[in-house]
């Protein structure tokens, strides 16, 4: 979700202020103009952490599952490195290549962990102030 942010404010951002100058010819239409697409981003990522939010706090009030499926998610992905990279080797077993995927997908998975349990952990905290 980072690389998405910083793309969508970075990039994206840099590219659509610099088009600016083929558009306006004076400096304070411009600046106006700047501004008011730098706000409109702004209010379009918060909308999307809203979302993310609203999500997270849905799953946290549903069954089970719903609450349980990324600590089960992130144990089996832990399995597999100790596998793969402990017990196979120690035990003489055959050892699986792990694709790039795989790692990407991992490392997508522990950054949506730790921010889905740091928004299920304040998500009491959010209804409440709603109510």
């Amino acid at each position: 979700m980072k690389k998405i942010f910083d793309w969508f404010g970075g990039s994206v951002l840099k590219d659509l202020l610099g088009g600016l100058d083929k558009l306006f010819t004076s400096k304070e239409e411009k600046i106006k103009a700047e501004s008011i697409i730098k706000e409109i981003i702004i209010q379009k990522q918060l909308e999307l952490q809203q979302m993310q939010t609203d999500i997270i706090i849905t799953e946290a009030k549903g069954n089970w599952i719903q609450r349980s499926w990324r600590p089960i998610l992130m144990m089996a992905f832990g399995f597999i490195v100790i596998y793969v990279k402990f017990l196979a080797p120690l035990l003489g077993l055959t050892i699986p290549e792990l694709e790039i995927e795989f790692w990407e997908l991992l490392k997508i998975g522990i950054g949506g962990y730790v921010v889905g349990r740091s928004a299920e952990k304040i998500s009491k905290n959010i209804v409440i102030s709603k109510k």
